[in-house]
């Protein structure tokens, strides 16, 4: 049985990935309204401080319950938190899980996300005994998709008109990724 506790804390040579706290809802409100964020997650943005307290709330549920696992994305030198990332979703009979993440607007195109990725997925694959690891996104977001393809993911395919937000339909995108894949892409 995989436990989260002690929360697992990963590190980078730029990042530290640790549990999401009380403390920086203010922080992750301000990533989590930015439309720009949300652009392609096909939900509303954040519109109060509470919103991301609840969103804290619900990750440190996951993690007590050994269903998901969540971390803050902090630059090493400031602390400073600026996205987000875990996986969602564990179907732990079949060993899959679904991978997210969100990064503030300042931070994209310096390959953040992808460093964080690259120690995510050792994780997921190590610690929680995972045989996939699936990522469904808005096609129209090209820089994600870069991100998973630069981490070895496939697309796989493309449900059509399955998420419905805002009055409309859009497709989703679906990216997988073995566990021998990740060794070769790393």
């Amino acid at each position: 049985m995989v436990s989260f506790d002690p929360f697992p804390v990963l590190t980078t040579p730029r990042l530290r990935l640790r549990a999401l706290e009380p403390g920086d809802a203010e922080r992750l409100f301000r990533i989590r309204s930015d439309p720009e964020v949300t652009r392609y997650v096909g939900r509303a943005p954040d519109s109060s401080l509470a919103d991301s307290e609840q969103h804290i709330a619900v990750v440190s549920a996951g993690i007590r319950e050994n269903t998901a696992i969540w971390w803050g994305i902090t630059l090493e030198e400031s602390g400073d938190l600026i996205g987000y990332g875990g996986f969602l979703r564990w179907n732990k009979p079949h060993r899959w899980a679904e991978i997210g993440y969100g990064l503030e607007p300042a931070s994209w195109g310096r390959g953040i996300m992808t460093e964080a990725l690259r120690a995510m997925l050792p994780f997921g694959f190590a610690s929680m005994d995972l045989h996939r690891v699936e990522a469904q996104l808005d096609p129209e977001n090209r820089a994600s998709a870069r991100v998973l393809e630069r981490l070895g993911f496939t697309r796989e395919g493309q449900h059509r008109q399955n998420w419905y937000y805002d009055g409309q339909f859009t497709d989703t995108a679906v990216y997988g990724l073995l566990r021998g894949e990740l060794q070769a892409a790393t």
